[in-house]
């Protein structure tokens, strides 16, 4: 008796509304209160029908010990044993079934004892919260929520004479199944009160006349897929526990979710999960696991899924933060670019269309296949493995079992660890495990820096960077600034959603839990619409993610290649650079006279496709075609020194400089480079917008 009961464990939300009750093992429902919780009459009247000398005696009454010998004596057996409250405070705690004379000295013994060092109050309180109520209910908290619906402290009069009754004997006055006998029960007790002096005369009278309605009412059993997380997570837990979540929350997101699925029926898709989560402390404040909880209790907030594209931020930010990319670096994104790279591998884009040469921030922007696997190999796919797991994902398989396409949706992951990894984003490259309970703590660390965070950031909120694959309508565009990723793994049997405001991440899964594919739905027709819904509400409330700080350094980039601006650049963009990284260099080398994109020979391929839109061509190779290499001329005595000259040509752009060893040659008037014959051997040298090429030539 001296642990204090911790009672069944009860769940309850950020504001302390009740989530659930967790049945003990013996299904037993028990809310220990204090004696002040107990209401104004309850109490008074267990006293008054159970011990009426209670603050009287020291553990024994004699007086009721004789009455109850002399009755048993008249009936010719025990009917009563006239045990004080506290004794049968003893007898609860020590789980004695016993009904005879030696048992009761023993119960007589510690009740005294007990008295010597417990208050009345303690006694009481202890009693009350072990008393049997009927129907598995321990005490008067969990008796008068499911008789009445209400708390303890909230029984009238005649509701609290009416359970005080039943402990007498739950099981023969049990309410919902001989109501009659607990009816006569509670006209029993009435009358008692009255003779004891607790209730008056007309007092008696009105209670007798106005019987109390029993109903049938059973704990809540909310957000099912929370609360089975938490039995997995921590089932030792007991009495009453304040979890992080929001009830409020919970429930928009599950009338969000069925609106939702009700509109998607044409895609054959039955199931969904959300998460929400609160960025500044990684809680949960919403987890909705199943459309149907009642016909499938599969969690898919905690259940591994294909990851489609939304690991894809990670790995561009793992290559910022290294410097080994910069959000304007030029990555081809072509039919045949991995195909050059990598023999056994051959990723393809879920459009089967190529953009070219696209900066870093549009092939994340755009969810772009070829360019995040040319990412990886930067940054290296096992160091990029790890990175993610810094980052909470925790694989089922090795890097070997998935290869480099576990950055394309080879990888499983939860939608909890989704969530998580995206609030790390949110809090500059510190990621933490998700919060069930208010009192679990798990430390940050940090993964990534958080200028580098916030350029990804930037990115994954950029409307305009995404248009070329989603549009300007898409549910991903927001007057706000608020970050989102999609995500569809093969075959359409998941589709993603994710992203963040200042206050909160928002991580949605769509799909079916048997596996079996969607009808052609991609993240951006299913779950991205479910994903918006949901963060147009938060908005409501919460502020949208906060500009980049002062920490990068922003330059005006050309918006063909993320180099310097020149004459030829079709666009100029402001781009985000960790410091140190940004261009030196202008784009006009970049470019032909006539302002067409040269490219190197690796975008050939696409360069001759219909998706070449802008004429963008391969850049030729640097050379000089005149004089040849090596080329040998003899000079003729005969003709004037200025008719033996040789005109300089070369293959690298225009503004081209020339030099005979260190010495410049002069352009003529009409721009055009001619050079004189003179005995020797001469180095040659042109430097032009397209790069800077050498040769020997001999004059003899």
């Amino acid at each position: 008796m001296q642990t204090p009961l911790l009672g069944t464990p009860t769940l309850v939300d950020i504001r302390g509304r009740e989530i659930a009750e967790l049945g003990s093992p013996p299904a037993r429902v028990q809310i220990p209160l204090t004696l002040a919780e107990m209401g104004a009459w309850l109490p008074r009247v267990t006293v008054a029908l159970e011990d009426r000398r209670f603050y009287h005696h020291s553990g024994f009454d004699w007086q009721a010990t004789c009455g109850a010998c002399l009755r048993n004596l008249q009936t010719g057996r025990i009917v009563g044993g006239g045990s004080t409250i506290t004794q049968q405070l003893v007898k609860m705690a020590c789980r004695r079934q016993q009904r005879n004379w030696l048992a009761k000295l023993y119960e007589t013994i510690a009740a005294c004892k007990l008295e010597r060092v417990w208050t009345k109050e303690r006694i009481l309180t202890e009693y009350l919260n072990r008393c049997s109520f009927g129907n598995r209910r321990l005490g008067p908290e969990a008796a008068s929520r499911a008789y009445f619906g209400k708390s303890a402290r909230e029984l009238t009069l005649a509701e609290s004479v009416y359970i005080a009754g039943l402990s007498q004997a739950p099981t023969r006055f049990n309410p919902w199944r001989h109501p009659d006998r607990a009816e006569r029960q509670y006209a029993r007790s009435l009358i008692l009160l009255n003779k004891s002096g607790l209730l008056s005369d007309a007092q008696r009278i009105l209670l007798s006349e106005t019987l109390p309605v029993v109903g049938h009412f059973y704990p809540p059993h909310l957000a099912p897929n929370y609360v089975d997380a938490i039995r997995q997570r921590r089932p030792e837990i007991a009495g009453k526990v304040r979890t992080t979540l929001d009830l409020d929350c919970q429930q928009m997101a599950e009338l969000k979710m069925r609106a939702q699925l009700a509109s998607l029926n044409r895609y054959d898709i039955a199931d969904a999960a959300v998460v929400i989560l609160d960025n500044a402390s990684g809680a949960v404040r919403a987890m909705v696991g199943s459309s149907n909880y009642l016909n499938n209790q599969l969690n898919g907030a905690t259940r591994p899924r294909s990851c489609g594209s939304t690991l894809k931020p990670f790995v561009y930010l793992a290559a910022i933060d290294r410097r080994l990319l910069t959000a304007a670096t030029l990555l081809p994104d072509t039919a045949d670019a991995i195909r050059d790279r990598y023999s056994d591998y051959d990723p393809q884009n879920f459009s089967h269309r190529y953009l070219g040469p696209v900066r870093v921030r549009e092939a994340l922007a755009c969810s772009l296949n070829v360019p995040a696997i040319i990412a990886l190999s930067k940054v290296g796919a096992r160091s990029a493995f790890y990175e993610l797991q810094k980052w909470g994902f925790g694989f089922r398989r090795s890097l070997e079992d998935y290869g480099a396409g576990f950055i394309l949706g080879n990888a499983e992951i939860r939608l909890t660890d989704l969530a998580a990894a995206y609030a790390g984003l949110a809090r500059d490259g510190l990621p933490t495990r998700p919060k069930l309970l208010a009192s679990e703590f798990y430390p940050m660390t940090r993964a990534a820096s958080a200028a580098a965070t916030e350029i990804i950031t930037d990115i994954l909120c950029d409307n305009e960077a995404r248009k070329k694959s989603f549009g300007t309508n898409s549910p991903l565009a927001f007057d706000e600034r608020i970050a989102a990723k999609t995500g569809t793994s093969s075959g359409f049997r998941d589709a993603w959603t994710v992203g963040f405001d200042k206050e909160h991440t928002v991580a949605v899964w769509i799909g079916n839990s048997d596996g079996r594919p969607m009808r052609d739905a991609f993240a951006v027709q299913c779950a991205a619409p479910l994903w918006a819904a949901i963060m147009h509400e938060l908005l409501l409330h919460d502020r949208p993610v906060p500009q980049p700080g002062q920490a990068l350094v922003k330059r005006e980039v050309c918006s063909a290649t993320g180099l310097l601006p020149s004459r030829f650049s079709p666009g100029k963009i402001v781009e985000l650079f960790l410091s140190g990284t940004e261009p030196a260099e202008d784009s006009s080398a970049w470019f032909s006279d006539t302002g067409n994109l040269l490219l190197p020979i690796e975008y050939a391929g696409w360069c001759s496709s219909r998706e070449n839109a802008f004429d963008a061509m391969i850049r030729p190779e640097p050379r000089i075609i005149s004089p040849r290499p090596d080329a040998v001329y003899q000079i003729d005595l005969v003709l004037p020194p200025k008719q033996q000259m040789i005109e300089l040509l070369a293959t690298i752009g225009s503004d081209v400089r020339w030099f005979i060893g260190d010495v410049p040659v002069p352009p003529q008037p009409d721009g055009r480079f001619f050079w004189q014959l003179t005995p020797g051997e001469w180095p040659l040298k042109a430097i032009g917008r397209n790069g800077t090429v050498e040769q020997k030539f001999t004059v003899r």
